[in-house]
Formats: C-alpha cells, structure tokens, sequence
C-alpha cells in the first residue's frame, strides 16, 4: 500500500488496461521525466476537457471541429503566455520560493520548506553563469533515521561505504586524496592459465612473489604519504576503484593512512573535480601533482551502514543530499520531491522568469481564451471553450481542496490582478507568495491539448 500526492507515482502503480488511458499516463511520464512537475496537473484538465467534449459531441458538434478549435487555443495560449510571466533573479530568496510551490503539494508545510532550502543551496553549488546546470553532480542518499528534519545537504561527497581496517583513522584533517584504479589484491588472469610444480617450495616462492608485486604498490603510496606528511596533523586518503586486500590495508593503516576500495566510477570523477585529484592507474613515478585536497575526512555509522563524508574541498562544484527518514517509503517519497523540485529549479535559472501560482494564471487562461473565443466565428469556438473551462478546473479543485466555496476562492484571485491582467506583486494575501515554472506550465498547456487532439 502506498500513499502519494505525487501523480506520476499515482499512475506507475496503478495497472492501466484502457488504451486512452495508457496514452495520458505516456503523456504523464513524459511530462516527469523531462520536466519533474505538472503531472497531476495535466490529468486535472485532460478529465473536465473530455466532459465538455463529450457535451459538445452530444449536441451534434464534430470533433473535427472541436479539434480545430482546441488547437486555435492551444496557439493562441502560446503567444499570450509570454506576456503573463514575472522576470525574477536568480537569487537565494527567489529559488526558495519556487521551491516551496512544488514541494507544498507534496509534503508537510514544515518539511518542505526543510527540502526547499536544502535543494536551493544544491542548485546554487552546481550553478555557473552561462553554463548548463548538470543535476548528475548532486548526490542523493538515504539513510535511516526517525526524524526526516535532520535532512541535509553537504557540500562535498559522501561515500556509501568506509574502510575495512580497524585501525584506520576515522578522521582526517587537512587530508591529501589518491584517486586511483590499481589491484592492490591478488588478482586473476584475464586468461586460463595454469603454473606447473613439482615441490611446494616452488609453490611458496610464486606465491612469495606475488605478494612482492602488490606490496611494491602498497610501499611506493606510503613513500607519497611520507613526502607530503611530514607535519603529523595531515591527513592521507586513498580512494581505490579496484580492491585492497587485508595485507594491504594492513600496511596502510599502520602508516595512519586511511583506505577505501571499490568505489563507484561516477564517485571518483565527483571526487576529481571537487578535491582537484588526478586519477592515476599506476604507481609508476607517481609525484605529488595527482593529490587532492579536502579539509575534512570523517566516517560515520548511521544504522548499520557506515559512510565517509569529504567535506571542505578546494573546488565545491558538486555536493550530496542526505535524505533521513523513518522508513524506505518517506525517503523515497522526499527523494522524489527532490529531483521533481531540481529539476524545476534548472528549468527556473534557464528561464529567469516564473508565472502567477495558485491557480491565478489558470483563471487569467481561462479568462483569456473565453476573450478569444468571442472573436472565432463559428464551431470553432466551442473547443477553445472547452479548453478554458478544462484549465479552469485547476483553480476550481484547489479551492474545494483548500475548504473555500470556488467563486469566492477566485474573486480572491482576480483581486490580485490589475486591469491588464498584471500581477500586483504587493497583494496582502498570502497566495502571492506562489509560483510557477514558466515551462513547465507552458509544456502542460501543450500536452493536454496534444492528447485531446490524438483522441479526437
């Protein structure tokens, strides 16, 4: 059993048979994957438009006709959305805010303004003027915890795993960073092979001599350490993509010198461009110029994983949000809202710009396209009406939700508007204080009018 308020998680759980139906829950994931919002927006107006269609057809009306006239809106809706926008700066205060309209419809008041400041600063670490915001640098992970406020966001990486030696250090300060893809483990050929002997002291001195080759490795990283060490207080990390057997870690921990093996190649590459660390696969000449640099190195046990945390990096271009909840379906849940949220955000920073929420620019739609419809001579006329009250219904449900009767809920509303349909950004009431993604809105307009279209 799950509990969501998440319309993309509605429609990938639910077992749809209907052909139209699986055509709007395509629409749907399409509509998530890309833009990370809108969904149960898109199936609100799809359900009250195929109602007036459905009228309409009844009364004799083509649906050819009201095909023309759905996409006379959709194009009209097109060239006046842009008139309707707020032109806002990429700022802290700004993003939080939009934040905020998409996680309240998702979470609890008190934890989404939690998540929204936790993916602002995430967003503003990946952010560079005149480039594109890549969201494959910000980490998310979850753990277990039993309050879901001690969320947060690092900037700097944290690891799904910590050393295998006891006697590692569990802190380091000033620490340099390895990054390296060498076998400090025996290894197997990549082909069959096979040693003949005839007495175990051939056996013994193979076996001897391969344990000579991985130590070579093992003594060449603790002959860096030693160079760069020399204050006591420096930290040393090695951050392996292949493994370290326990003779190895053994070796490393005596040198103060704290392991980790296996790591993820998405990880390293993080761990590259934050600490400033050259990926090596030898140990061959190795200097001082392929070290990175982090502030601070700790481990942690949570439950009973345990975690290495690289904090203080001299490049935080990346950063990791930790998700804590109660159980697996809260952290799903929040970790959903958090991609859903960066991904409105990035849309946000491209568009520099937002549109009036809480259903005030649905209403401005709506009054907009009944406007335009007078103009239409003929049939027509009907689809783009159908439309307008179709986006209507947005406003309508979040009034019912809310406990308001509808008609007041939306003379509220149009008490927000000046004459030409601006936004009075001072208003008193507090639905102000919500926004909407210029593209994600325009991109729900579209689809909805899209698949009415493939229907008809």
């Amino acid at each position: 059993l799950k509990i969501t308020k998440d319309g993309f998680v509605l429609l990938r759980e639910m077992q749809i048979q209907n052909p139209i139906a699986s055509l709007i829950a395509k629409t749907v994931a399409a509509q998530n994957h890309k833009l990370g919002d809108g969904t149960t927006s898109i199936i609100v107006i799809l359900g009250e438009l195929f109602k007036q269609i459905e009228k309409y057809i009844e009364k004799g009306i083509h649906p050819q006709v009201i095909h023309q006239g759905i996409d006379l809106g959709r194009r009209e809706l097109e060239k006046w959305l842009p008139s309707q926008i707020i032109k806002l700066k990429v700022e802290k205060s700004n993003l939080i805010l939009l934040a905020k309209s998409v996680l309240s419809t998702k979470l609890k008041d008190k934890l989404a303004f939690k998540i929204a400041h936790i993916v602002t600063d995430a967003i503003l670490t990946i952010y560079r003027e005149g480039e594109e915001i890549d969201l494959d640098m910000i980490e998310i992970i979850s753990m277990e915890s039993q309050v879901e406020f001690e969320s947060r966001f690092i900037k700097g990486i944290v690891l799904d795993h910590g050393s295998r030696h006891i006697g590692m250090p569990s802190i380091l300060n000033d620490s340099f960073i390895l990054l390296c893809n060498i076998s400090l483990e025996y290894e197997k050929t990549e082909l069959d092979s096979e040693f003949m002997f005839n007495s175990t002291d051939k056996q013994e001195k193979l076996s001897i001599k391969e344990r000579e080759c991985i130590d070579k490795k093992v003594k060449k990283i603790i002959q860096l350490k030693r160079s760069v060490c020399r204050d006591s207080k420096k930290g040393f990390l090695v951050i392996n993509q292949k493994g370290i057997d326990v003779i190895s870690l053994d070796l490393l921990s005596k040198e103060g010198i704290l392991g980790i093996r296996r790591a993820k190649r998405r990880n390293m590459e993080r761990i590259s461009l934050m600490c400033n660390a050259v990926p090596i696969n030898s140990v061959d000449n190795i200097k001082a110029e392929v070290l990175g640099y982090a502030g601070l190195v700790y481990e942690q046990i949570i439950g009973e994983e345990k975690y290495t945390f690289i904090e203080n990096v001299s490049n935080p271009f990346s950063g990791t949000i930790l998700i804590k909840g109660r159980n697996s379906f809260l952290k799903q849940q929040i970790k959903d809202v958090i991609q859903s949220s960066l991904t409105t955000l990035k849309l946000f920073i491209k568009d520099k710009c937002a549109l009036m929420g809480g259903g005030r620019i649905e209403l401005a739609s709506y009054n907009h396209l009944i406007s335009y419809s007078d103009l239409i001579k003929g049939r027509k006329k009907f689809g783009i009406i159908a439309l307008a009250i179709g986006i209507l219904n947005i406003p309508k449900i979040l009034s019912e939700n809310s406990g308001e009767d509808p008609y007041l809920y939306f003379n509220k509303i149009e008490n927000t508007f000046l004459p030409n349909n601006d936004l009075i950004l001072g208003s008193k009431w507090n639905q102000t204080d919500i926004l909407d993604c210029f593209t994600i809105k325009k991109q729900i307009f579209n689809s909805v009018c899209l698949v009415a279209n493939t229907i008809l």
